[in-house]
């Protein structure tokens, strides 16, 4: 598989998003949210994109990790592993 050369994002840049039909009323009650209580929506976003990024990071590095010798490092390896799928949304 060939990878694509990754944008560089310089500051003053521009990320777009879509809003989808299944997304509308969270996009409107998020702005409105951040504009009663003087939120930057931008700087929610960034930080939300930040912490969402260390979290898949933390997963991955604890999926690749080798695997444990210890019955008991495994069965806990394995319980944090489905705690984590859990707060993603993924199980």
């Amino acid at each position: 598989m060939v990878k694509k050369d990754t944008k560089v994002y310089r500051p003053g840049d521009q990320i777009h998003i879509a809003v989808t039909q299944n997304f509308e009323r969270t996009a409107t009650e998020f702005f409105d949210f951040c504009n009663t209580n003087h939120y930057n929506p931008s700087e929610v976003i960034r930080s939300c994109m930040e912490q969402w990024l260390e979290r898949q990071q933390k997963l991955r590095d604890m999926m690749d990790s080798p695997v444990e010798r210890d019955a008991r490092d495994l069965v806990e390896r394995e319980r944090r592993i489905l705690q984590r799928l859990r707060e993603e949304g993924l199980s």
